[in-house]
């Protein structure tokens, strides 16, 4: 067994390098024996890993799918000796939390302050989640807990256990001395037709944003919004707003602390839908006590007092 894991690290190693020669300089052992390590085991698993081509190599499709294991493996075994090891002063170990724009600013934060004063030798990392890689993060251990509304309801992977949390809308959002605000209705309702006399700013971060913000309107009004700013930072995002006469797309969470001014919705009616919104974990760290710590935490928050068992994908 730990033959074969020594083997699966050099064979990161060489992916990662894309040279036998240069994983070899990196691993600081001959070529030969870096050669040999990979044949046994390509003979373990019976297929080839690697392929050439013209400036080194890289991995084949099964390939991929034992350095996307073994990378899970390596995170799992990390957790497992820092707890073994947990009463040595060897240094801190790590959770690495994925987040989306909603849980970024107004939501883990106040958690993390708690569960640094509970677990004062784990050090704790805060991630912006990446759209097209987060899952495959947390799969491969770079991630270990993400905190999303992305594939809640199905993450399509039996290693993986979802937990929905609660559930978010999406609403138009301006500053609170925006001049659309003076287009209330006797009900206190803006207008729709009104949100086209206004430039429009796209929260960038995830494609959804961008497609919702265009398409919500011609749905209604049958034209397009003047999209004049795109901002991949919702920091800057929510800057933009208090400074401006845009309007913009975001959840309520994201904008509870803006202040001078603040950022608040508009009250039109889009009809957006609801979108679940919770914590995707592996299934293995479930045990774990920081992950099992935050779990309870944020079912207390989101007080969930008899909750659901925790969702687990189907296998693929």
């Amino acid at each position: 067994m730990l033959d074969q894991i020594t083997h699966l690290f050099r064979l990161q190693a060489i992916v990662e390098e894309g040279s036998l020669r240069r994983a070899a300089e990196r691993l600081n052992l001959t070529q030969p024996a870096l050669s040999r390590s990979l044949a046994q085991l390509e003979a373990h698993f019976g297929r080839p890993l690697l392929e050439r081509h013209a400036r080194g190599v890289r991995p084949t499709l099964f390939g991929e799918r034992v350095l996307s294991e073994s990378l899970r493996m390596m995170r799992h075994w990390e957790v497992a000796e820092q707890e073994l090891m947990s009463d040595k002063a060897i240094g801190k170990a790590y959770l690495r939390i994925g987040a989306g724009p909603m849980w970024r600013p107004a939501i883990l934060p106040e958690l993390l302050v708690d569960m640094q004063r509970r677990f004062p030798k784990i050090a704790f990392e805060l991630r912006n989640s990446r759209y097209a890689t987060s899952l495959t993060d947390l799969l491969e251990g770079r991630l270990d807990m993400l905190f999303t509304g992305m594939t809640i309801d199905d993450p399509q992977d039996f290693r993986l256990v979802a937990l929905p949390l609660t559930k978010v809308i999406n609403n138009v959002m301006a500053r609170e001395d925006h001049p659309i605000f003076a287009a209330r209705d006797p009900a206190g309702a803006v207008p729709p037709e009104r949100l086209l006399d206004y430039p429009w700013l796209v929260h960038s971060e995830l494609p959804i944003y961008q497609a919702t913000t265009q398409h919500g309107l011609f749905e209604r009004l049958g034209r397009e919004p003047d999209i004049r700013l795109s901002c991949e930072s919702l920091h800057s995002t929510l800057s933009i707003l208090q400074r401006s006469d845009c309007l913009c797309l975001l959840p309520d969470a994201a904008v509870l602390a803006t202040s001078c001014p603040r950022i608040v919705p508009v009250p039109v009616n889009l009809n957006y839908r609801h979108t679940r919104t919770g914590v995707i974990y592996r299934e293995e760290l479930s045990d774990w006590a920081p992950v099992r710590q935050m779990i309870a935490l944020c079912r207390e928050l989101f007080h969930l007092d008899n909750p659901p068992a925790a969702e687990q994908g189907d296998q693929q």
